[in-house]
């Protein structure tokens, strides 16, 4: 069951969340777009984060869209592993599924038009067996992906939180997931919501 959590500050909120670990062991999956602006927070140098693992939910093949890069500002202030998903590699998915461990905090955005990962609203990855797949998507920017799926997510992920920060002081027009997407998910969730005051 979805519920909802609301915030007029998403990077103190998300601290707050991952500051639990401090000290401790945490293997965390981030996604990209609008999350990497609530990570990039300094305030995570003052943790201890050495036992920390990262991972990606999702990456685009195209260097100039990378996750992971957008995501350096984030972990510059972190001193634990980082598992960056190697889309240079043909095999990547594959190997990435294999390399992936259970996931104790997944972050996720969630696009306009309620896309998460790199998993879009009524498409046949929605139902992939698989735990991460190499999707194309000729109607976004970046059309070649590697993603994990709903599969992944549900049977791997303890605390799936799905982050919908506003957009210049303004609360975004999505609020959450897609229903096709939302429908597939079998596990708790919760959304975190901009709330104006």
């Amino acid at each position: 069951m979805p519920s909802s959590i609301f915030t007029n500050n998403f990077k103190t909120f998300i601290f707050d969340l991952l500051k639990k670990y401090d000290n401790s062991n945490l293997n965390l999956m981030i996604s990209g777009g609008s999350l990497l602006n609530v990570l990039n927070n300094p305030s995570y140098s003052s943790l201890d984060t050495s036992k920390w693992s990262i991972y990606y939910a999702d990456e685009r093949v195209d260097p100039k869209g990378s996750n992971y890069e957008g995501s350096l500002p984030f972990l510059n202030n972190l001193k634990g592993k980082v598992y960056r998903i190697e889309v240079e590699d043909k095999d990547c998915a594959r190997n990435y599924s294999n390399l992936l461990p259970k996931i104790d905090i997944c972050l996720l955005g969630v696009g306009p038009d309620g896309h998460i990962c790199s998993l879009f609203p009524d498409t046949p990855s929605l139902d992939s067996e698989d735990k991460v797949i190499s999707i194309t998507n000729p109607k976004v920017q970046f059309p070649e992906r590697v993603t994990t799926t709903l599969k992944f997510l549900n049977s791997e992920v303890e605390n799936l939180y799905f982050v919908i920060p506003d957009k210049n002081g303004e609360v975004k027009e999505v609020k959450e997931p897609h229903c096709s997407i939302k429908r597939r998910l079998t596990k708790d969730y919760v959304i975190v919501l901009y709330k104006n005051e």
